[in-house]
Formats: C-alpha cells, structure tokens, sequence
C-alpha cells in the first residue's frame, strides 16, 4: 500500500510526539511517537515515557490512554520498530498491536539494536499485518532526531574486548555496579527462578572451589575459575531477595572491622569472650563504628579490608576455611527459608557468606606470596573476563541461554550408568501416581 497525504499528515503527528520522548535515567532510550487512527479519525497519540520513564509509545496508545477503544482495523503509525520482546510481565509492543487486531503498520526506522532490528517487522509480516515505512526525507528526520540512541546502542551492543586495557578500565568498577551489571544480564534467566534455586546454584559452584582444599583435579573445573562465578551467584540471589545495595548489606556487618570482637583486626581470644557474653553482633554499635569510615567501593578493595580484619596465616589454609564456609552456608539457608517470617537474618548471613568468599581469595593470593597491594587483582581480572557486560556463552546483553547448559551437566556430580536399568520406570525412580501409594499413614 502507497503512502498517501493522509498518511503524511499522521506520521508528521507521530513525529512531532516523538519529540516529548523521556529517557530512562541509566541510559540513553529512543524518541518514538505513536498515533493511532481509525477510519480517518485519531484514537490516540503518545510518546515514550509520556507517563512512566520506562512506558513504551505504543503501551500507552493502545492500553493506557485507550483501553477501552476498539482498534480493530486501525492503523498504527511508529516512528521506530515496535519491540519483540521485553521483560515479563511486561508485553512486547507487536503482542499489544497483535492483540489490539491492528490491520496496518506504518515505520518510521527499524531498531538499531541487533538483538530486536527487523524482528518486530517482519513479526508482523508474518501474522499479515499490512506494512509500510515512512517517505525517506521524513524517514531521514527520525533517524536525526535518534542520532544519540544509535551511537549508545553502536557502543553498548558492540562486545568488548576483555584485554589489558578493558581490564584496567573496569576492574576499578563499584561493587554496587558489578551487582547491578550481573543482575542485568540474567534478570530473564533469572525472573521465574526462586531463592531456593539460586541458592542451589550457589553451593553448586562453591563445591566446584572447595576443590582447593580437596586437592581434587577434574578437566574443566579449574577451582579458581569458580570464585568469580560464585560471586555472581552471590550477587544474583542478593538481587532475588531484594537487596538493593550489597555495599549497605556487608557494610552494616563489617564496617572494617569484625563485627564481634570490633577490632580492625581481628582478636581470636576478644571474639570468642565477647560471643560467650553476646553472641550475636552489636548491631548499633557496627553502626556507629561505620559511620565516620570510608567504606570500600570496588571489589578488589573489599578483598583487602577482609585481609586487613582477617590475615591470612603462615600457610594457605583452605580447609578450614570450607568447613567455616560450610557452616555459614547452612545458615544462610536458614536464612533463605524464614525470609518471609524474618529477614534480618538474611543481611547477617548473606554478608557472611561474602566474607569467606573473600577469605578463600586471600588465601588464593597468599598461596602466590603476593604484596599486599596486589591482593584484589587477581580477583578484578577474573570478574572482568567472566561477566564483561554480556554473556559470554550467548554473547547477548540479556542472557538467552537455556536453563540449564548441556557444558554445565556432569561438571561436578557423577550420573550412574543405566545399563542394569536402575533409572527406568520401576527402578530406583516412582512416578508421581506410585508415590501417592508408597508415601501414606502406615497400618
């Protein structure tokens, strides 16, 4: 179908609300204005952000300024691509213009995000949505007024490359910065997982860096490697349960000193008295102690208050430190399951948990006879190489990986053989129906 001057009238409306557009605050959004009409008569016009910064132009047309508009066989015009996907439960723009019963799309610019680009056109397409795209000069226009957008999405979609001078840059990053990236990238894996699973994950991985202390080998689970992992597992269950700031959370129990003993380094004789007379931590008192500190920003200084509290001895000693670790992983499971009666408990062990974490690096670096100015570097490095803004198995911003990666299965449990047929129906295994019979009151 021909652009007519009808049509030049509407999308010259369309560009013109595109103008009001609001970014989000952390980034750079496109400017897309939207009007709807039907039978020559306009139902709708909006904006993106028109409302809510996160609001897109076609939501409020079609649901929030219009819900109870009929617009079966309307035309919608867009100055940019409707999207295809976005994160539950919120819709995607092509759902709503799908569900609405839009007969006919008019485009001012597709995406130029990779991940979305063509998709939402040819989505459409595909359901038998008439087409069209704006004129050139007025299609040129669009594209000036979203210049920004495409240079911020030219330079965040493009993958960094994870050298020397990407690590030198990034590995200063605020840990407040790293939650924040980490929990970008899998919110969607993530968004229907409870805490009991990231918690599973997390002793999954924490299991594959006990290895240190076991001394056990095993191709493809190089225990240092599983540091870096269990801290985003740490970090993505923080952000599950709600956190919003891990630097409150540790801060709150280790204001640079040990939360029982509250000394800057740590008295093993002080804290066993004081947990005899108290033995939980002085919480106001932490408080008051945080206070008038500096408290550490990126990952690697974090690494080194814990050396400062807790030395590492003569020798690396990971044993003992899994069995600590092994207790406080007990705890935070507690933690995790009283959580909606309590959830103070969760700040206190899931601060804990990070504690060891970091106590298991120290040593790691001790093992390397490092200088105490070195420590945290090593750790720096291997977040930024493990979680450089994408996913490094997807290569997506937005992790579109499967639940679970055929690579990840096998890494650390054994599978029994089922040739003696262990594992078929009536072996070691009930169906749902047998277990109703098996599990009853007995006799």
């Amino acid at each position: 179908m021909s652009i007519t001057s009808e049509d030049l009238d509407f999308i010259k409306q369309a560009i013109e609300a595109s103008k009001k557009s609001r970014s989000e605050s952390d980034r750079i959004s496109p400017m897309v204005g939207v009007v709807v009409v039907k039978d020559g008569k306009v139902l709708a016009i909006a904006w993106r952000g028109q409302q809510e910064p996160t609001d897109h132009a076609e939501f409020i047309a079609l649901e929030k300024l219009s819900s109870n508009e009929t617009f079966a066989g309307s035309t919608v015009y867009t100055t940019l691509e409707p999207c295809t996907k976005r994160n539950p439960p919120k819709v995607a723009c092509v759902n709503r213009i799908l569900d609405r019963r839009v007969r006919r799309v008019v485009i001012g610019m597709l995406d130029p995000n990779p991940s979305i680009q063509g998709k939402g056109y040819q989505r459409l397409r595909d359901h038998n949505i008439e087409l069209d795209m704006f004129p050139s000069d007025l299609a040129d226009e669009v594209e000036d007024l979203n210049r920004d957008f495409r240079r911020y999405i030219e330079s965040h979609v493009k993958h960094r490359q994870v050298d020397a001078e990407f690590i030198e840059r990034y590995r200063h990053r605020d840990i407040d910065e790293w939650y924040k990236a980490i929990n970008y990238i899998y919110a969607d894996r993530n968004f229907y997982r409870e805490p009991v699973s990231l918690f599973a994950h997390l002793v999954e991985v924490i299991g594959g860096l006990s290895y240190l202390a076991s001394g056990k080998k095993r191709p493809g689970a190089e225990p240092e490697a599983f540091l870096p992992k269990a801290l985003a597992w740490w970090f993505t269950l923080c952000g599950k349960m709600g956190v919003t700031k891990v630097s409150d959370l540790l801060w709150l129990k280790f204001p640079q000193v040990c939360p029982y003993c509250q000394r800057d380094e740590h008295d093993a004789t002080i804290c066993s008295k004081k947990k005899k007379d108290t033995p939980e931590p002085q919480w106001d008192e932490l408080r008051r102690l945080g206070r008038n500190k500096n408290r550490p920003t990126s990952l690697g200084e974090w690494q080194r208050m814990f050396r400062r509290i807790y030395k590492p001895h003569h020798k690396p000693d990971f044993e003992s430190t899994f069995a600590r670790l092994s207790e406080e992983l007990g705890e935070l499971a507690e933690a995790i399951r009283v959580f909606p009666a309590s959830r103070g408990y969760f700040i206190s062990e899931a601060a804990d948990v990070f504690a060891w974490l970091m106590n298991i690096q120290n040593n790691i670096d001790f093992s390397y006879d490092r200088q105490e100015e070195e420590y945290g570097k090593l750790l720096e490095e291997q977040v930024c190489r493990a979680y450089p803004d994408y996913c490094l198995d997807c290569s997506k911003q937005r992790c579109i990986c499967q639940p679970i990666l055929e690579k990840t299965i096998g890494r650390l449990a054994h599978e029994m053989t089922v040739d003696d047929g262990l594992l078929d129906p009536g072996g070691i295994f009930m169906t749902s129906d047998k277990a109703k019979s098996v599990f009853k009151p007995p006799s």
